[in-house]
């Protein structure tokens, strides 16, 4: 069912174990910032009730280039993705991919049927030494990024893994994603939102607080936070019995 959206267009997705069945309610996830969709394995692998999807933005692994300047313009091509096939699924976005699905909860809201807003919030501003940091140190650049996504005592292998497919995104491309970060403004806006909403954060987050989650929880209609003791950004790779737990218990409303 979900090919039904590629619409003959070469786009990296990536499906759960389960398959897909058209009495279960279904899930598209999408990735942060020089991420892709394999940054969701323990979802993909560990939702069993839910047909679970996850995308690869342009530019990013699978999905070829050139990648977006802007989170308007990622939410206009994830909504296009949405619009070409059946389904109207929950979307779940990280980081970045929370910034381009409060954008599309906000100008599609037709589009799909509830929000999952991961370790994001409605602003995300980024250190102006970081974007330059990207583009004239790149490599260590990245270890510095992926060290402060995790939180203390992480296993190294993640580490690895982090570093690894993030420096396999680019430059210029993992720049333009943190400069839409910057510039992304939901502010004001985030009471407009009419739909469901799953606000999920690591209590340990470095990159995205806590204090953003709240935000967004106090400004959208229809909003449940769930603060996951311990986690840092990549709460969903760490701490995923607890998120999978969680966003099983908001799908179960669909």
């Amino acid at each position: 069912m979900w090919q039904q959206h590629l619409a003959g267009r070469e786009i990296g997705l990536y499906q759960g174990r389960g398959g897909f069945d058209p009495a279960r309610p279904s899930l598209l996830l999408i990735h942060g910032a020089g991420g892709r969709g394999e940054s969701f394995l323990p979802q993909l692998n560990g939702l069993k009730d839910i047909n679970v999807a996850a995308l690869d933005l342009p530019g990013h692994h699978a999905t070829p280039g050139p990648g977006l300047q802007r989170v308007e313009d990622y939410a206009q091509w994830v909504g296009e993705f949405l619009a070409a096939g059946p389904l109207r699924p929950v979307v779940l976005g990280h980081s970045l991919g929370g910034a381009i699905a409060q954008e599309l909860a906000l100008a599609h809201p037709e589009l799909l049927r509830g929000v999952i807003l991961m370790s994001t919030g409605p602003r995300l501003p980024v250190n102006p030494a970081l974007l330059a940091g990207i583009k004239e140190n790149f490599q260590p650049t990245v270890q510095m990024i992926v060290s402060w996504a995790y939180s203390r005592g992480v296993d190294k292998l993640l580490l690895r893994q982090g570093v690894e497919q993030m420096a396999q995104t680019g430059p210029q491309v993992l720049h333009d994603d943190f400069a839409a970060c910057d510039v992304f403004d939901a502010t004001g806006r985030l009471e407009k939102l009419a739909l469901p909403a799953l606000i999920v954060v690591g209590s340990e987050d470095k990159m995205t607080p806590p204090a953003l989650s709240r935000a967004m929880a106090q400004a959208i209609p229809e909003a449940e936070l769930r603060i996951i003791e311990g986690g840092g950004h990549m709460v969903q790779l760490e701490n995923f019995r607890e998120v999978n737990q969680a966003i099983a218990e908001f799908m179960g409303r669909f």
